[in-house]
């Protein structure tokens, strides 16, 4: 996985997240896949997600892990409002979805490995290009 369950607790204290679950680390971990494949939805359009996703420790981009694990918290707090402030929250959860949505229309350039074509080994990146509509100068 790409947070564990102890890093849960830097964003909720333990006996919330035990009140909440009622012990029971399988909501946990079904809310971190849950938060890790949003994140993957998101960034698999530019970036080599199974690299990113992949990583362990210090190797795994700090910002996103920090966004991984108020994602899982969004969904872990659906269950209960166990004296938590939903509000804020909320605010986090929409604050990672926003980053993300940056991300993904490449707004954002986080350090993140882009995908590799596996024959060329150069990078995939999507470009948009177009022209201004025609004008028609008629004098």
């Amino acid at each position: 996985m790409f947070i564990e369950i102890e890093e849960l607790k830097t964003v909720a204290y333990t006996y919330q997240l035990e009140e909440i679950t009622e012990s029971d680390d399988d909501i946990l971990i079904e809310a971190i896949r849950a938060a890790t494949e949003e994140l993957k939805s998101y960034l698999s359009v530019n970036h080599d997600t199974d690299l990113i996703l992949g990583a362990t420790g210090d190797a795994r981009n700090p910002l996103l892990v920090a966004y991984c694990k108020s994602i899982a918290l969004w969904y872990i707090i659906q269950l209960s409002n166990v004296d938590m402030i939903y509000q804020q929250e909320k605010e986090r959860y929409d604050r990672a979805i926003k980053w993300l949505k940056s991300v993904a229309k490449g707004e954002l350039s986080p350090d993140l490995p882009l995908k590799t074509n596996t024959d060329t080994g150069l990078a995939e990146i999507r470009l948009r290009f177009g022209s201004a509509p025609k004008k028609s100068w008629g004098y």
